[in-house]
């Protein structure tokens, strides 16, 4: 995500890697290294998510900040050090690796969690920062209303129709109160409903007709379209006719194993256009002839530079073709999933890799369960708290912890409610 392409992850086997990639061993370790405020700060200066937008570091990193006591001034001058944003072919120095959103998001995160001071900051910073208005509009939508309707006053001082959006919050919730917001709202050009192409009224038949021959718009509409309706088996029997480039992956998906057959060959070539989509109906409805193929998808995925994303995937397909067991094929759909478990920086798609362990070999997962209540990734963290062994006083621990945490996410505060007060773990 950062415009240094030099930049590399460090090791997931060091305790600096295990930060980066937000793993819940590392957060356990935190506890105990002298080592570890250091460590936190260069993952605060720096976002080491690989998705800005899904993959979640805010509590783990919330967290962290509030266990080690470190002094939140430190993410406010992060957040006065960034400017009003830029362009992309004139970027903000102070921002290229996201230090704005992280600092403001682990602030936000801190405030709902009962620090009085990152609230303090975060509101003050609306008053006099470069970027209020875009803080202004993380709080909203993160915060209780009372805690920041009182800013009104404020925003109507600074506002600018260039830097705020008058139709989502807080500005609509503010109609009435100020002529100047009232103005900034009521002179925001509505614009008009983008005209599609409907063609709700045609029979599918209809609509694969239209496919074969139609131009690119009119053919994404038809595609919109089909989404919409009952899988169509008829389209396997067309495809020879249509351009390969449209974006029929939903579509094609849709039929399952219907299209087994045409997805074992689009798989097979990894040139075809529609490799990826062969791959996807493998993975989901294939059976264990399947398995090598797959195998070897996950291979030509690793060997595209820079794509992370389609492992959980192919994982979870593995899975559950195999299920437990003891084959060759078993051990190495073992070693595949343990593996991207620890070293992908692409966390948002951890939680299935351990989904896929637990189905795989849960004995050999177990040991793992525990620090992976500490994951920056809610779901895995839920996972871990239904299937970890709450008979542990590791486990007993860290579930007494998040049940009791204010930053944490309310369904894992519930789950590891439930698996305190019960000694049976949940079954897959």
């Amino acid at each position: 995500m950062s415009s240094d392409v030099s930049w590399t992850y460090d090791s997931a086997r060091t305790f600096r890697g295990r930060l980066q990639r937000g793993l819940g061993k590392a957060a356990y370790r935190a506890r105990f290294d002298p080592a570890a405020g250091d460590l936190v700060w260069e993952c605060l200066r720096r976002d080491h998510r690989w998705d800005w937008q899904v993959d979640d570091r805010d509590v783990y990193l919330a967290r962290l900040v509030r266990d080690l006591h470190l002094d939140i001034a430190g993410l406010d001058r992060q957040l006065r050090a960034c400017g009003p944003g830029g362009s992309h072919d004139e970027p903000d120095p102070n921002d290229v690796d996201n230090q704005f959103d992280l600092a403001q998001g682990v602030l936000t995160t801190l405030a709902l969690g009962g620090d009085p001071d990152a609230r303090t900051l975060l509101r003050a910073y609306v008053r006099d920062g470069p970027r209020w208005a875009d803080t202004l509009t993380t709080i909203s939508h993160s915060w209780p209303r009372d805690w920041w309707d009182d800013l009104w006053e404020v925003a109507a001082e600074r506002l600018e129709p260039s830097t705020v959006f008058p139709h989502e919050r807080p500005w609509e919730s503010w109609r009435g109160r100020d002529a100047r917001i009232d103005a900034m709202c009521g002179s925001w050009p509505v614009r008009a409903a983008r005209r599609r192409q409907c063609f709700a009224d045609l029979s599918t038949d209809r609509l694969l007709t239209l496919l074969t021959d139609a131009d690119r718009p009119k053919a994404l509409a038809v595609l919109r379209t089909l989404r919409r309706r009952e899988p169509a088996p008829q389209l396997l029997s067309i495809l020879d006719r249509i351009d390969l480039s449209l974006p029929l992956h939903s579509v094609l998906r849709a039929l399952g194993d219907i299209a087994l057959g045409h997805a074992r060959g689009w798989a097979r070539d990894h040139g075809h256009p529609l490799a990826w989509t062969g791959m996807t109906i493998l993975a989901e409805h294939g059976g264990e002839e399947d398995v090598e193929q797959l195998f070897r998808s996950v291979e030509w995925l690793r060997s595209r530079d820079g794509d992370l994303c389609g492992f959980d995937t192919l994982t979870a397909g593995l899975a559950r073709i195999l299920g437990p067991g003891t084959s060759a094929a078993h051990t190495e759909a073992v070693r595949v999933t343990g593996r991207l478990l620890t070293t992908s920086p692409h966390s948002y798609e951890r939680a299935a890799y351990l989904r896929s362990l637990l189905i795989l070999d849960r004995d050999r997962v177990t040991g793992l369960l525990p620090t992976c209540l500490l994951d920056c990734e809610p779901g895995v963290r839920l996972l871990a708290a239904e299937h970890v062994d709450s008979g542990s006083p590791l486990a007993q621990q860290l579930l007494a912890e998040l049940r009791d945490d204010a930053l944490e996410n309310a369904e894992v505060r519930a789950a590891a409610g439930v698996r305190l007060a019960s000694d049976t773990p949940h079954v897959p």
